[in-house]
């Protein structure tokens, strides 16, 4: 994971940059900056920036150590009916 981590830190760098490192071949930099400029890549960053700075949200775990069952047991309890 380690790795995977600063190759992301490395390319984050680099496009915001704008410079190749010199082990990026000069046809792949062309290509990574077609990609970068794409709309598609451009509203996923978005998307993915806004996701990172929420609080709240669907990819945010608050469970902690807390089961599944138990979970749904507590809401049960809370809610006086089944959760879905």
């Amino acid at each position: 994971m380690r790795a995977a981590k600063r190759l992301r830190e490395i390319m984050h760098g680099i496009r915001t940059k704008g410079a190749p490192h010199g082990w990026i071949r000069e046809d792949l930099w062309a290509r990574l900056v077609e990609f970068w400029q794409q709309e598609d890549f451009k509203k996923l960053k978005q998307v993915n920036k806004r996701n990172r700075a929420s609080s709240t949200g669907g990819s945010l775990h608050t469970g902690g150590s807390t089961t599944y069952e138990a979970t749904r047991e507590r809401m049960a309890v809370e809610l006086g009916r089944t959760p879905t």
